[in-house]
């Protein structure tokens, strides 16, 4: 009866062990924020308790906290502060400023959250598109009060004044990022080491897609607004990237194409060479910020400060119409070696 016993518990265990290994070990969780979607992918056996609705919940917070789109929403209630009015900032919030601050002077005022009233200039902000292309003279306005150094926080950074009251903010070059990262936290607080979290394009990894420690997939789209393919697919783990580019959100006016991107230097839309930066690094709060600065600068002054900060970067560089060439940074090339592929 003894052996009968431990026969029958042998079975039950090695029947566990079969099914394990034939059951897919991933968890993937859909939606909609920010007016984009998100994908998070799981390696493991165990579905996180109420998981979702977590999932969820981060992401409306976060969107109730910057949305600029939402006149309720903590971001614009400070835009509609007057001046030398003290502003106290929630956690989330004075997180993403502190380093949106940090950026700023360290790309010399190429990320600058504070053009939201350029970016509504130009029409691609919350307000109704002008019929007209800004004249120099509006610009020249509104770049008085469209910097950063304009804001004034506490030492403690839980407080912000604005010497300006016709500043605004606009983070949607760092919000996404963050979120990114906030959900990355949850998982882990969660006990999930193994994930790919993606926010529109947006993405951060940790751990391995299986077993044998292959890093996940992750895809750097072609360039080009009728195209939906990779231009280079890569493995990664415990790795963010983020990708701006001018190729997909454009207006066109008087038969000239212009980038959603705003140059905070000069007020308008960029003209470089540009067609596309993917910023690479350990969260991906600094990768989206980053990506945006290098995007604004063009392609020498981008690449020379991907490499003066050891910036794992990739430039995808127009070259003629639809045709575009691929140049890394230095660090892009000791962290991706041989691995990516070009079209």
């Amino acid at each position: 009866m003894r052996t009968s016993k431990k026969i029958s518990i042998i079975f039950v265990i090695s029947l566990i062990v079969i099914i394990s290994i034939f059951k897919s070990p991933y968890y993937e969780y859909k939606g909609f924020i920010f007016n984009t979607y998100y994908d998070i992918r799981i390696r493991s056996f165990k579905e996180g308790q109420g998981l979702s609705h977590k999932i969820e919940t981060v992401l409306e917070d976060i969107n109730r906290t910057m949305s600029v789109f939402r006149s309720d929403s903590e971001l614009s209630k400070l835009n509609q502060t007057p001046m030398y009015k003290e502003f106290e900032l929630s956690t989330d919030l004075a997180k993403v400023l502190k380093k949106s601050q940090e950026i700023n002077k360290l790309s010399y005022g190429y990320f600058d959250p504070s053009i939201s009233p350029l970016i509504d200039l130009w029409g691609f902000g919350k307000k109704t598109p002008s019929p007209i292309l800004p004249s120099e003279e509006q610009i020249s306005e509104v770049l008085k009060y469209s910097k950063f150094s304009g804001l004034i926080f506490s030492d403690d950074f839980q407080s912000v004044i604005k010497t300006d009251s016709r500043m605004e903010l606009n983070l949607s070059a760092i919000a996404k990022g963050f979120a990114v990262d906030k959900i990355a936290e949850l998982l882990e607080e969660e006990g999930f080491n193994d994930y790919i979290v993606e926010i529109g394009g947006e993405v951060r990894t940790s751990g391995y897609r299986n077993r044998s420690g292959t890093g996940w997939y992750v895809g750097i789209g072609v360039p080009h607004p009728d195209k939906l393919s990779n231009a280079i697919v890569l493995e990664l783990s415990n790795m963010s990237v983020a990708t701006s580019g001018d190729y997909r959100n454009f207006i066109e006016k008087e038969g000239i194409r212009y980038s959603h991107t705003i140059s905070p230097v000069e007020g308008k839309p960029v003209q470089n060479k540009l067609a596309s930066v993917s910023v690479f690094a350990p969260t991906c709060m600094e990768a989206d910020a980053y990506a945006t600065a290098i995007m604004s600068m063009g392609e020498d002054k981008g690449l020379q400060f991907a490499n003066d900060n050891l910036l794992a970067v990739i430039l995808f560089i127009h070259t003629q119409k639809d045709k575009f060439k691929t140049v890394l940074s230095s660090q892009a090339k000791k962290i991706l070696g041989d691995q990516y592929e070009t079209d």
